[in-house]
């Protein structure tokens, strides 16, 4: 025991960043398995695609709780009051910058998607943020290779190359996440200015800007805690927990389409009960619930041509549209 370093007097900067880092991680990691478990239970029907990418990002969270998991029992058990496995990174470098950068990267091409999918005439812009998402997903590979090569938390800011990955990573990764955030306002603004009135729409772009300011408020966060405080750890902190706001982010918009469901529902109910027409934009086609109580028609006729001087007299009729929604939900999501 003679032969360990001792402890230094700003031990509580070395450590109390990593543990709260931690205790986030692991939070948003039970939010994320909730949310996922709602998904199934909702969203059996989904695409292929949609479901990979749901599930993918889940077991790659998984992955990454548990080897943080073991980066805690090596600093903080087996290391206990060892400096040497403090300022050790062990196996870190997969389970913060390489597993973060590859789900940001994930996550931000689906936006761009979907983005590409609402506008399509926003194909430059869909580029660019893919473009920006590859970016600070290669950075954050780099930094990984490079962080195995130098071993040491002490020797970060010595090493050039790690330095300026670390630049490109979170400057990308806020400026991926700005891009995304000011096109869908930007289109929300568009569609307005047409006069297209979309609840949905809005609803979505609201729930997109708040998350992604988020999320680039941490990349921004841990920008200033590596270059401004270069003798600590605090950028441990928005580290461990970046990549579960984004797989978070991810699923919360896929699964608030149980609000916008049950949003169309009332709004398609209500509708009825004063004798109107109401939509519902339940999948890619419009059901349209009618209440005509004070109309007649004759048998086996079309609603189209329902008159209040024909005869039969029909208590409520339902049909479906072909006409489809202006923003398909199975394409959108």
């Amino acid at each position: 025991m003679s032969d360990l370093p001792p402890i230094p007097a700003n031990i509580a900067e070395l450590t109390v960043p990593t543990l709260i880092g931690t205790l986030f991680n692991w939070l948003l990691f039970g939010a994320l398995l909730v949310q996922t478990y709602v998904y199934y239970l909702h969203f059996g029907d989904d695409k292929i695609w949609q479901k990979s990418l749901v599930y993918g990002i889940f077991t790659l969270e998984t992955a990454q709780t548990a080897m943080n998991g073991v980066d805690l029992c090596f600093w903080f058990a087996s290391g206990y009051g060892n400096m040497n496995h403090l300022g050790n990174v062990y196996i870190s470098p997969i389970d913060t910058p390489i597993l973060c950068g590859i789900i940001t990267t994930m996550v931000q091409c689906f936006f761009a998607y979907r983005i590409f999918i609402l506008r399509r005439t926003y194909l430059w812009i869909c580029f660019l943020i893919v473009l920006t998402s590859i970016m600070q997903g290669a950075a954050a590979l780099g930094i990984g290779i490079l962080t195995f090569n130098i071993q040491e938390f002490a020797l970060f800011h010595s090493s050039r190359a790690l330095t300026r990955c670390v630049y490109i990573w979170l400057i990308s990764d806020a400026v991926c996440d700005i891009i995304i955030a000011g096109t869908l306002l930007w289109l929300l603004y568009q569609s307005k200015k047409e006069g297209i009135e979309l609840k949905t729409l809005g609803k979505l772009v609201r729930l997109v800007v708040e998350t992604n300011a988020l999320t680039a408020s941490m990349a921004i966060a841990m920008f200033i805690a590596f270059f401004g405080f270069p003798n600590n750890k605090y950028f441990t902190c928005p580290g461990l927990v970046m990549g579960k706001l984004y797989s978070n982010t991810l699923l919360v918009t896929f699964n608030n389409r149980i609000v916008l469901r049950n949003m169309n529902k009332d709004h398609a109910y209500a509708s009825s009960k004063s004798g109107g027409v109401g939509v519902s934009t339940q999948g890619p086609m419009v059901f349209a619930v009618v209440d005509i109580e004070s109309f007649r028609a004759a048998p086996n006729r079309s609603i189209e041509s329902i008159s209040v001087t024909e005869s039969h007299e029909l208590k409520k009729t339902t049909y479906r549209s072909k006409a489809r929604s202006l923003i398909p939900e199975s394409e959108v999501y």
